[in-house]
């Protein structure tokens, strides 16, 4: 072993060892900022309410935005956008079997309905066409079969 007392700003090759292993793989990229809706309304209104000359930007230097950003935000706002994200997203629902089921069966109903209707609708035109032409349904009265 190599006496590092001589030279003590020199270590051996052998001894190169880091206390932290180093990490070989690249950083993933930062991820972009998200702002809420009403983050958004905040500042535009913070934004509105600016009287000195110079305020306005030194409200988007300390919140690190651009002019492009509060121009798409007050569009935004004007068209009502802003205030209809205000509402909380939920989880989507999972489906369940039972779920899935119960959509098939009323898809499933309703086309009968529609079947049965229409299959009404032309025995009612089969009757009155022979009503018209006088080929009755002959009664089991009228038969005389009693």
């Amino acid at each position: 072993m190599l006496n590092t007392t001589l030279n003590p700003g020199v270590t051996p090759a052998s001894s190169k060892v880091s206390a932290s292993p180093v990490n070989p793989e690249v950083n993933a990229l930062k991820r972009r900022r998200l702002f809420t809706a009403s983050y958004k309304l905040k500042i535009l209104d913070e934004l509105d309410r600016c009287s000195i000359v110079g305020e306005k930007g030194a409200i988007l230097r300390r919140e690190g935005l651009y002019t492009s950003q509060i121009t798409e935000w007050k569009r935004l706002r004007d068209q009502g956008a802003l205030t209809a994200l205000n509402k909380v997203r939920g989880c989507k629902k999972k489906s369940d079997s039972k779920d899935q089921m119960i959509d098939e069966l009323k898809k499933e109903n309703e086309l009968l309905k529609g079947k049965l209707t229409q299959a009404e609708t032309i025995i009612d035109v089969q009757k009155k066409i022979s009503e018209i032409f006088g080929n009755g349904i002959p009664n089991k009265k009228n038969n005389g079969d009693n």
